[in-house]
């Protein structure tokens, strides 16, 4: 008996035993991998040809497909005060129709090279993408070159692309996180050219083909653009040919002024706005820093640690722990005069008043308290590892390489990547976070009013706006 009682005493010990280490085992992440070389084609760029393009080319002869970039500095931030938007109505316009080829035509000619056309506008630059099979680099130079040289600026391709934007921004409208993003952006960028990025649908009826000409006429330049050729060919063939297509392209006198310094708000504020008929809600917390402040790197480790994956602070607080949201991802968004550190989710209304508390929490704590050394390693094992996946396709790869010359960086940007990432101390980190997270945050929330209106008061104070983004009143509790 007392054998018995011993034999399973141990047994019961030994279970124990087992199950703690498989729990220690769940918790602690593995030691990171070794890392390989990186080693990126390099990026060859010729001097401006006669009317100030520069070309750059990125040689990668293995792919039977080729990317072409055309960078035009001149973004949203651009665009005349009275009409925001603008920049977005000269990229959608140019890479639809010509005054030779309708959008069908056009349509039909990127089908027929096996291609892909997007157009992108950001706070600072606008970038055309053409995607093709290598064959047929001469059509794709021929059309673009007409998109720039011989654009269609009637009245009837203005109003055209004007309803096309009009409606999808109905259809956008209907999101909660791309609303509360772009309110977010408003309020953030209050007063700074970049809060143009947030101009809403009611923007439409301001464009017209003045202010359309006058921005074209005056970013869409040789001489403020930048060209990229990402595939199997070389710098001297690439620049005989664009300068082929290109070369009655008039440059002009150009003089950018610089981009405001980005002042960060003075207090921490949270906002409301209506999404009828939401099902769920969108969180978007978003602080601001100033081009001082701009360190790429430390700032990428810091949104790892945050809310860069499933297994990060966020993500594991707010969906796993409390399963509050669906998701909730942070990340750290980069331009010309400092940059955004932005964190998102997407919760259910019940759950709006206790996320955005565990949110606030997490984003002072990684401002407040030391990071450990463990999690800092996790976090640049997984940057690092996780890159060469992210610049796998062709067209990311081809935006990473846009990037460079988009933001003006040294050539071997990327190439350095992996030291940048490795280099960072502990101390220059827990400064990123520091700065990105001890000045006051904006908080937006995005949903169906009619469903949270209860909700709504169990914040301090909070700021309601309607659907339109105007604002309706101020929600105080002590005066409730």
């Amino acid at each position: 008996m007392k054998r018995s009682g011993l034999l399973f005493g141990l047994v019961l010990a030994v279970a124990v035993l087992d199950l703690a280490g498989q729990e220690r085992f769940r918790r602690v992440p593995p030691p990171p991998e070794p890392y390989q070389e990186l080693k990126l084609p390099v990026i060859e760029t010729s001097p401006p040809i006669t009317n100030g393009l520069r070309v750059s080319v990125v040689s990668r002869d293995e792919l039977p497909r080729m990317s072409l970039q055309l960078i035009i500095y001149g973004g949203e931030s651009s665009s005349p005060d009275r009409a925001p938007g603008t920049a977005s109505l000269a990229a959608h316009i140019v890479s639809r129709s010509t005054q030779i080829r309708s959008a069908s035509d056009i349509e039909e000619l990127i089908d027929s090279i096996g291609g892909s056309l997007s157009v992108m506008t950001l706070e600072d630059f606008t970038v055309l993408t053409f995607n093709f099979l290598d064959d047929y680099l001469d059509q794709a130079l021929e059309l673009l070159g007409q998109m720039i040289l011989r654009p269609d600026f009637s009245e009837k391709a203005i109003k055209s692309v004007k309803s096309i934007l009009k409606l999808d921004y109905l259809d956008r409208e209907k999101d909660p996180e791309f609303v509360a993003y772009r309110h977010l952006i408003r309020l953030l960028f209050e007063g700074h050219p970049y809060g143009k990025m947030g101009f809403t649908r009611d923007a439409v009826k301001n464009w017209n083909q003045k202010d359309l000409l006058e921005f074209f006429d005056r970013y869409y330049r040789p001489n403020n653009a930048h060209l990229i050729l990402t595939g199997n060919i070389t710098l001297r063939v690439a620049t005989s040919k664009v300068s082929r297509f290109f070369n009655t392209w008039q440059p002009r006198e150009f003089n950018q002024k610089p981009v405001p310094p980005i002042i960060p708000p003075q207090k921490e504020k949270i906002c409301f706005i209506d999404v009828p008929l939401a099902k769920d809600c969108a969180i978007y917390l978003g602080t601001v820093f100033p081009s001082t402040d701009f360190d790429p790197a430390s700032l990428s480790v810091v949104s790892q640690i945050l809310g860069g994956t499933e297994n990060s602070r966020l993500f594991m607080n707010l969906r796993e722990s409390k399963a509050y949201a669906v998701f909730a991802f942070s990340e750290a968004v980069f331009y010309q005069a400092g940059g955004l550190f932005l964190v998102r989710a997407k919760v259910a209304p019940e759950f709006i008043f206790p996320s955005v508390q565990e949110i606030l929490k997490e984003t002072r704590k990684i401002a407040r308290e030391p990071i450990a050394i463990s999690e800092i390693d996790q976090a640049k094992s997984y940057l690092i590892g996780n890159f060469p996946i992210e610049i796998e396709r062709l067209s990311a790869f081809s935006e990473k390489m846009s990037e460079i010359k988009a933001y003006r960086r040294a050539d071997d940007y990327w190439n350095k990547y992996y030291e940048q990432i490795l280099l960072i101390g502990p101390d220059k980190i827990f400064l990123a976070a520091q700065r990105s997270f001890l000045p006051p945050p904006l908080v937006v929330i995005a949903g169906d009013k009619s469903l949270l209106t209860n909700r709504l008061n169990e914040f301090e104070s909070i700021e309601v706006y309607d659907s339109r983004g105007t604002l309706q009143y101020i929600s105080n509790k002590e005066k409730q």
